[in-house]
């Protein structure tokens, strides 16, 4: 005997009921509650899609309205009967939806679906009562009256209920607030309000590299030899997943990324010490497609370390669960010069002491590091979404090195008064980093209004221990004398963050944004310093602990005077406190509790110039405050140049403006062309304060401390287009001319405010082959230009270099008078797949010229002014560097799961292909 769905039993009542009432026998309160219940069996689903390309939408908002009797005022009254956020994959599905009115009208229902940067999409549908009863009737015939046998043919009226309303194509606008999509692949680029979005994920160059490759391809962003980040020449804060991490850029997997979104002028909304110098922010992949896929992938690098990584993910109904796992070792090989000469008068005619120093090192980097993360998204409703996640990072590495130095202290006429130093290093470097978040986000029956609230927390390890043995040799190459030092280090921090965000629309025209963030960071340090012959210096080892709390609250209102003009103003409001203190053998350094309240406002406005253009300002403002190293501790892990605290350092607070317009051409030809200027009073800068010759050491030490200069400014026009050549040539281009310069008069320095023009300029070419190969360049060239001021973000391994002790450092200490030479480089990558882009094979080489040399000249001047070296520097790390990737994508959607998506059919066994019995 065949058995039959819930489904086609519902179908099969609501028939029954409604001839049955045709014919004068539905009557009474039970009828009534029956017939509820038939009639709220109605399916709306499908899928939305863009009008031109086809590629599917997500995120797009469904909304369907209808008719519903109000019992109070005894009318019918236009209500939200369903709605729902499109997924990944651009589908919907609207259920247990009324079928029919009263007396069986049919019920009229009004389709909305809109989506940022699409017109918005209405449309009428409805349930087909007069095909129902055709169809019943016609069943009724096919059985020659004979009622005996209901079920028969009942299948046919199910997609009556059950309707798929085909694929609903948007089209695009142009002219809409603040976002204008433009195409190329890789990457694509969309262009908001207040922010650029770069779909990364396809991006050939970065096959099996980390977040460093990534960024190297990002307009405006430049990333230097020690993977310290600048955007617009200016130091950015790094985002993972729109909240602060410990982690490093090296120490996030490219192939995990998804987008990057780069925010030049943050508003209010952002956290005011992030937005100094802009806010890159590394989207990770989430994917949330229904049934199972994932990737799986492994490579290799000219010196033999491996790479491997596993993505999966599954959506089962309510649940999706994704992992990520990643494992990479790595080697670097790196060389440098410096040169330190005093051969100079100042201003005073009194001349410094000489110095001629010439130092050539070597350095290579040996480890690995692993990444793993985990989660899941609880989708409760329509309306809520929970979603849990964990990350887990670990990484071993271990740096040798190998510095020579030669030294003259003396007029260098006489070879006798050369001596040289030699240095053998090896530090190795251990860390550790868990993180949690929670994200809980809720949306209202009112179009836009959300309420998003998370907690974020990171909890990291580090020790590490160096090894240096210095051999100093006189002019003949006879050894006299000989320091082996050890420096060990350990560490832990914890970086905590909660926040809410609320948006409400409170009228076509009107929108208003609140939100508050509180962030939390301990650090806990040990740093000791001996030498092996000696015992330990007095003074240069500590103990270090240190707190920082930040509360902060913004509000925020949007109005539109017209179709044409648009703008915003907000309010942002932060208390922090800081406390610390440091423990040396000599003394205890502790810092009195501090607290900082301060104002950020911000202002937007968007002028709609046609329909395919539109102009942006913006002002803004953002504070840089001083960290505790900055304030009191002392650094002696380069033994020649010491970096002192300064307790007196005062935040630098940022004015920031910019003027942006925007040209689309079509969907894949487009312009932004960007004017900027900011101002940052009591910039923190370095200044060099003093010089001694330590006798134990054998060596002259220059001694650092940080100072607030008067102030620093920026400013440049920059140009950003994306545009394609038929569908074989994708070209995304970039070029920032900007001139920056530090006024440090306070601190002796009188000519460092006259300007300094250079120019930044990067190019992304790819290319669509046949035989379905895909070839991409990037190259990018700087010009000789200043020295960032605050310095520059990211970082790798920690931000260290070539080691903690001698050597060049790793990256350039900002200061006061300084600048970089000019560098360039270019990238390139080829790509072939196979089964239909299933498997995919990529050949990277990074550096191809081996032109990439980063080096930069100093003029280190005391606080009288006085001339005491001038520092030039050049490094070069792993020319012509290339690595093989092999991929590969698997999964299956289960695409009945949107047909089950409906708690009112059940396919039975003898409906379902393949079911057991």
């Amino acid at each position: 005997m065949k058995r039959y769905s819930l489904a086609s039993l519902v179908v099969f009542l609501f028939f029954t009921l409604s001839v049955t009432a045709q014919m004068g026998g539905f009557s009474g309160a039970g009828g009534g509650s029956a017939m509820k219940g038939a009639m709220n069996s109605g399916h709306f689903y499908g899928k939305v899609v863009d009008s031109i390309t086809g590629q599917v939408i997500p995120f797009a908002a469904v909304q369907l309205t209808g008719p519903k009797w109000d019992s109070v005022s005894k009318t019918m009254k236009t209500v939200v009967i369903a709605g729902q956020l499109t997924g990944d994959n651009g589908e919907f599905s609207l259920e247990k939806l009324p079928v029919a009115g009263p007396m069986f009208t049919p019920i009229k229902y009004t389709l909305q679906i809109s989506s940022m940067g699409y017109n918005v999409y209405t449309s009428t549908v409805t349930f087909d009562l007069s095909q129902m009863m055709a169809k019943r009737k016609k069943m009724m015939a096919a059985q020659g009256g004979d009622n005996s046998n209901p079920m028969a043919g009942i299948e046919g009226l199910i997609d009556i209920v059950d309707k798929d309303l085909g694929n609903i194509k948007l089209s695009s606008t142009s002219h809409q607030l603040g976002t204008v999509t433009v195409s190329g692949d890789p990457p694509p680029m969309e262009i908001k309000l207040d922010k650029r979005v770069f779909d990364v994920s396809k991006s050939i160059t970065n096959a099996g590299g980390t977040a460093e490759d990534v960024l190297k391809t990002i307009p405006s962003v430049n990333v230097d030899i020690d993977g310290n980040v600048t955007l617009r020449n200016s130091s950015p804060q790094i985002y993972i997943d729109g909240m602060p991490s410990t982690l490093t850029i090296d120490q996030i997997p490219a192939d995990e990324i998804d987008k990057i979104e780069v925010i030049t002028n943050p508003s209010a909304k952002y956290d005011a010490s992030a937005g100094g110098g802009g806010i890159i922010n590394i989207i990770m992949k989430h994917n949330q497609a229904l049934g199972y896929n994932g990737m799986v992938r492994g490579g290799v690098d000219e010196y033999g370390k491996l790479t491997a990584g596993l993505d999966l993910n599954v959506r089962q109904k309510k649940i999706n669960v994704f992992a990520d796992v990643f494992y990479k070792q790595i080697k670097h090989k790196m060389y440098g010069t410096e040169t330190k000469n005093a051969d100079s008068t100042d201003k005073t005619g009194n001349p410094p002491p000489y110095l001629d120093l010439n130092q050539h090192d070597t350095n290579t980097m040996n480890g690995y590091f692993g990444f793993a993360r985990a989660g899941f998204d609880y989708f409760i409703d329509n309306r809520n979404t929970l979603t849990i996640s964990g990350t887990y990072g670990t990484g071993n590495f271990t740096s040798s090195d190998v510095l020579r130095t030669t030294t003259d202290t003396m007029h260098g006429s006489n070879p006798s008064t050369n001596s040289s130093t030699v240095e053998y290093s090896n530090s190795p470097r251990v860390f550790n980093n868990v993180g949690a978040s929670v994200l809980f986000k809720h949306l209202y029956p009112k179009d836009e209004e959300n309420f998003t609230t998370s907690i974020t927390a990171n909890e990291g390890s580090t020790t590490g221990n160096g090894t240096y043995d210095i051999l100093n040799y006189n002019a003949s190459g006879s050894e006299i004398s000989r320091i082996d030092e050890q420096q060990t280090s350990n560490g832990n921090s914890g970086y905590y963050v909660g926040k809410f965000d609320f948006t409400d629309p409170l009228s076509k025209k009107t929108k208003l944004d609140a939100g508050a963030m509180a962030t939390i960071n301990n650090v806990h340090s040990v740093s000791d310093i001996t030498l092996l012959n000696y015992g330990e210096i007095p003074g240069e080892s500590n103990t270090t602990n240190y707190n920082q709390q930040v509360y902060a609250g913004y509000v925020s209102y949007s109005h539109d005077f017209s179709a044409l003009l648009s703008a915003q103003a907000a309010v942002r409001v932060e208390q922090s406190f800081y406390s610390g203190q440091v423990a040396t053998s000599l003394d205890t350094l502790k810092l009195a509790p501090q607290s900082l309240l301060f104002f950020f406002p911000s202002a937007f406005a968007t002028y709609h110039l046609t329909e395919n253009a539109d102009l942006q300002l913006s002002y803004t403002t953002h504070i840089t405050r001083p960290n505790f190293s900055q304030l009191v501790i002392n650094n002696y892990s380069n033994s020649t140049n010491i970096q002192t605290g300064n307790p007196n350092l005062k935040p630098s607070y940022m004015h920031s403006f910019e003027l942006n317009l925007i040209k689309n051409f079509d969907k894949r030809n487009n312009i932004l062309l960007s004017a900027y200027y900011k101002i940052t009073y009591n910039i923190i800068t370095t200044q060099l304060d003093s010089f001694q010759n330590n006798p134990i050491l054998n060596q002259i030490q220059y001694f650092s401390t940080y100072e607030n200069a008067n102030y620093a400014y920026s400013e440049g026009l920059e140009l950003t287009s994306q545009n394609s050549i038929g569908s074989w040539l994708d070209i995304t281009g970039n070029i920032n001319f900007f001139e920056s310069s530090i006024n440090a008069t306070n601190l002796g320095i009188p000519d460092t405010a006259k300007k300094f023009l250079s120019y930044f300029a990067k190019l992304n070419l790819t290319f669509k082959l046949p035989k379905n190969f895909s070839l991409q360049f990037n190259g990018n060239y700087l010009s000789k230009a200043e020295v960032p001021p605050g310095g520059s973000g990211g970082g790798r391994w920690g931000g260290g270099g070539m080691g903690m002790g001698g050597g060049m450092g790793g990256g350039i200490t900002p200061s006061a008078s300084g600048y970089i030479d000019p560098n360039y480089s270019l990238d390139g990558a080829i790509k072939k797949d196979f089964f239909k882009s299933k498997l995919s094979m990529t050949f990277s080489v990074k550096d191809i010229f081996g032109t990439s040399v980063q080096g930069s000249t100093m003029t280190a001047t005391n606080p009288l002014g006085v001339p005491l070296y001038t520092e030039t520097n050049s490094r070069r790390r792993d020319p012509h560097f290339f690595q093989f990737t092999l991929s590969y994508k698997f999964g299956q959607t289960d695409l009945t799961l949107f047909k089950k998506k409906n708690n009112n059919i059940d396919m039975g066994p003898d409906m379902g292909a393949g079911d057991a019995q």
